[in-house]
């Protein structure tokens, strides 16, 4: 009677499983794997058992009473079956993506044996973004790849300062940004809410171009058809580069994550992002820019225009009466960031500076060139024309590293074309911040006089101090002293007009200055020595020419 009750249940288990065999549906590893599946127990269960399949290992978890066990083995499909690394096998009889039902097939039969349903619990479009996280997270730390550039030898290159790696247009030196970005999911693994990912290593060439594709490792064979044809599909980039700026080619490896929920929030942000576009304007391009230009900041050429001009040696007095000249420059900036052609659009009017000009530009550091960010964004050619100043050096201007240019300050003074014609710390500064013919500057000295110098720093004469400064200019003429203190006036372009003899002089004053050769200094009664006057008992007049009028 035994016997004949245990046939009859072991038949209806048969049936049972063949009647259910027709529920598994299409790849069973991909629905199977990469889920975390929950039993579902009655409630009176004081236990929770968790499940998940993962690069072909089951993990089972048992939690009692906050205690946790966990169990680890290798498992196998075999058609319907489950079958794992100590010989257990657990027949299929249903899986979709949220349901797995499965029975445990003994080696004996044994009674009380039946099936067990598992729900799927990260269904939620967040319970499935935040499984994928954690999955990428722990395929990140098995990965065993070098990321990023590495010598052509397949070495990694530890030292990165030792090199410029590649950089891409739109992604810069992120280059995963570019797969997720631009991927297409493969139809029937997102449909399946399949995750995985791929790691793919090429070569970059010389030009920038990504040649001899390799899939390292990967989760399924479908990311790798998507993988290759973004890596081909790649635009150039910017070459890598030797310490000596030297092109070289290099291997480069990229982790690429297959994540469908993430997959699709992309689409509907690029779809919203699509919509908004179409109601506002977008600069899709930028302009080749020089060393530390920023785009919309500072005006494309400025940099440029100032690294000529440092470089500039010319003798301006070739500009004869002329304060400037102007000569305005070509420049073509290839895709990489190089000049390679540079001419004269309209000439200074002096050959041996144009030429200076080209040699300067032809000679110029590497640009970052034009960008056009549409779709996957490519570097570009750009023209650019840069006016160059010829100026004459006439002018000084005052330059200090006080934070107030006022008198008293060390000062230095430099010319047009930023050359250093007086240097700091020699005088210290007088009211005087332009000197167009000649300016004034205190020595830098106790009891310091006031010196008078010209436009190409050279020391005139001595300025007679009057109010804390030097002598105002009257009817066009200055006072000024010698080394022994006798006055003599200057007109405002530095000349003597009459030389220093005279012990003491007024300003001129309808064309006749009252002077003296003789007498002294002394304090006005009252002033505590803060007020003097001149004590002589000669006094004369003088014209313009120094002459004694009678």
């Amino acid at each position: 009677m035994k016997r004949f009750f245990a046939f009859i249940l072991l038949l209806a288990t048969v049936c049972v499983v063949q009647a259910q065999e027709n529920t598994v549906q299409g790849d069973t590893l991909v629905l199977l794997e990469n889920k975390i599946w929950r039993a579902q127990l009655p409630d009176e269960k004081q236990y929770v058992t968790e499940m998940e399949f993962r690069d072909h290992v089951w993990r089972s978890t048992f939690l009692y009473k906050g205690k946790t066990d966990t169990l680890e083995t290798s498992y196998g499909i075999c058609g319907d079956t489950i079958k794992t690394y100590d010989r257990k096998q657990y027949k299929i009889l249903e899986l979709t993506d949220s349901t797995l039902v499965i029975l445990y097939l003994p080696e004996r039969m044994t009674i009380g044996v039946g099936a067990v349903k598992y729900i799927n619990i990260v269904n939620s479009p967040a319970k499935m973004r935040e499984n994928e996280n954690r999955l990428d997270s722990i395929w990140r730390k098995e990965d065993i790849w070098n990321k990023g550039v590495a010598s052509i030898s397949g070495k990694p290159i530890k030292d990165l300062s030792t090199i410029e790696p590649p950089r891409w247009a739109k992604w810069d030196y992120d280059l995963e940004k570019y797969y997720t970005s631009q991927m297409v999911y493969p139809e029937e693994l997102l449909k399946k809410n399949q995750a995985g990912y791929s790691v793919v290593m090429f070569s970059i060439d010389t030009l920038g171009l990504s040649r001899s594709i390799n899939i390292l490792t990967t989760i399924h064979k479908k990311f790798d058809k998507e993988v290759i044809r973004l890596t081909r599909e790649l635009p150039h980039c910017l070459p890598c580069r030797d310490k000596d700026g030297k092109r070289m080619e290099c291997f480069y490896t990229v982790y690429v994550p297959f994540l469908p929920q993430h997959y699709r929030d992309r689409l509907k942000a690029d779809s919203i992002a699509e919509e908004e576009l179409k109601q506002s304007f977008v600069e899709w391009e930028t302009v080749a820019r020089f060393q530390n230009e920023i785009p919309d900041v500072i005006q494309t050429g400025i940099s440029a225009q100032d690294y000529i001009i440092q470089r500039l040696v010319y003798n301006s007095t070739l500009l004869g009466d002329k304060q400037r000249v102007r000569g305005v420059y070509s420049i073509q900036i290839n895709s990489y960031g190089e000049v390679y052609t540079a001419k004269v659009l309209q000439s200074c009017g002096i050959e041996d500076w144009d030429n200076q000009v080209l040699d300067i530009i032809r000679k110029m550091p590497r640009w970052t060139p034009a960008i056009n960010f549409r779709g996957k964004g490519e570097y570009q050619e750009f023209t650019l024309n840069i006016p160059i100043h010829f100026k004459g050096s006439r002018n000084l201007i005052a330059h200090t590293t006080e934070n107030f240019l006022e008198v008293g300050v060390p000062v230095c003074y430099l010319n047009e074309r930023g050359d250093t014609i007086v240097p700091y710390g020699k005088y210290r500064f007088c009211q005087t911040d332009t000197i167009r013919n000649i300016g004034f500057v205190y020595e830098n000295r106790q009891n310091a006089r006031i010196v008078c110098i010209d436009n190409q720093g050279k020391e005139l004469f001595y300025a007679f101090k009057y109010d804390n400064g030097a002598d105002y200019v009257r009817e066009g003429l200055f006072r000024i002293t010698d080394d022994k203190g006798l006055i003599g006036f200057a007109d405002t372009l530095g000349n003597i007009v009459i030389k220093p003899q005279f012990k003491f002089a007024f300003p001129f004053e309808n064309g006749k200055a009252k002077v003296t050769f003789s007498g002294e200094s002394k304090d006005v009664p009252g002033s505590n020595g803060e007020k003097h006057y001149w004590n002589s008992s000669d006094w004369y007049y003088i014209d313009k020419n120094g002459k004694i009028l009678k």
